[in-house]
């Protein structure tokens, strides 16, 4: 009998070079979908920040409808001299909470690189103005139960105008001086469409907050500045305390911004959101910092989609640059 022979070949192994070159591949292919992937993860979470600011303004407008057309109680702010109440009794994110309507602490905006309201800093809570005292631990509980936000409010929601739009002895910032939280009046001169209840927010490398164990966290801004004061008389609204919080651009280096985010998404009166771009490139969306008529002159980013006026007569001051 014929031995018997083998039907198949043994089988061959991969070589090394053959194993290099399909690691390269896969290399390449992983470097070219890394930025894909990237910008999907930071156009969602650019969606969810949408999300957050609609649903506060959502908020705001049913507050507004059981509380005489006012859309909110006041700034988020301990301070007697700029606010309404206690950070736990008054202001927007109290209004949230006690309406059941969220949590602004648990509903932060992900890509922003601030985390932290800077009025929960101790030394602003606990200012000689304060309405009452808190101690860092109370502090500590307020954080946990949902009272901060990285969001800013607008000055027009926190204040509406000034007394006396002619009387620059006045302070933006003093309840003294501005009419109170808006209510639904101021706005029969404006469209809602144009007049920003909260935005993305500036943040500063040097302002930071020390609160439920974390140490020096970025901090933004709680409300914008309002309008600026001219030689006699206010000017149009400071929004540099707006800023970018998604996207990718260059590399902000200079001052304290220190990021490269481009675009901030606004919450409008009327409810809508929209996405605006940070075009020259300073980390806010106030005035570009050459600009010597700052007061009346146009927003290099934001001109023409956000209202920056006098609410009461729709004048929006601006005048043509010899």
């Amino acid at each position: 009998m014929d031995e018997l022979q083998p039907t198949a070949c043994a089988r061959r192994a991969f070589t090394l070079i053959e194993l290099l070159v399909v690691i390269a591949i896969v290399a390449l292919l992983i470097s070219i979908m890394l930025p894909s992937l990237g910008a999907a993860r930071e156009a969602a979470r650019q969606a969810k920040c949408a999300s957050n600011l609609r649903q506060f303004a959502t908020s705001s407008l049913t507050y507004s409808n059981d509380n005489r057309t006012y859309y909110c109680s006041g700034p988020f702010d301990n301070r007697s001299r700029s606010s309404y109440g206690p950070i736990d009794k008054a202001g927007w994110i109290t209004d949230m909470i006690r309406a059941n309507a969220g949590k602004p602490g648990d509903m932060l905006c992900q890509s922003s690189v601030g985390r932290a309201n800077q009025n929960l800093a101790y030394s602003r809570v606990n200012d000689a103005t304060a309405f009452r005292t808190f101690t860092q631990p109370e502090l500590d509980e307020l954080f946990r139960n949902g009272y901060n936000s990285n969001y800013t409010q607008s000055w027009y929601m926190a204040y509406t105008e000034m007394r006396n739009n002619r009387d620059t002895g006045l302070d933006p910032k003093r309840v003294t001086g501005v009419i109170g939280p808006l209510s639904d009046k101021y706005l029969s001169m404006v469209a809602p469409s144009k007049v920003p209840f909260f935005a993305d927010a500036r943040s500063d490398a040097t302002d930071t907050v020390n609160i439920n164990g974390h140490t020096n966290l970025r901090a933004v801004k709680s409300v914008t500045d309002g309008p600026v004061i001219l030689s006699n008389t206010f000017g149009r609204q400071d929004y540099s305390d707006f800023g970018p919080s998604h996207g990718k651009s260059s590399f902000i280096a200079f001052g304290d911004k220190r990021h490269d985010k481009i675009h901030g998404n606004f919450a409008f009166a009327d409810g809508h959101v929209a996405s605006m771009s940070d075009t020259n490139r300073d980390g806010e969306f106030g005035w570009g910092a050459e600009d010597p008529e700052a007061g009346q002159s146009p927003y290099p980013d934001i001109e023409g989609k956000v209202f920056g006026g006098h609410l009461s007569s729709g004048a929006f001051w601006t005048q043509t640059k010899e």
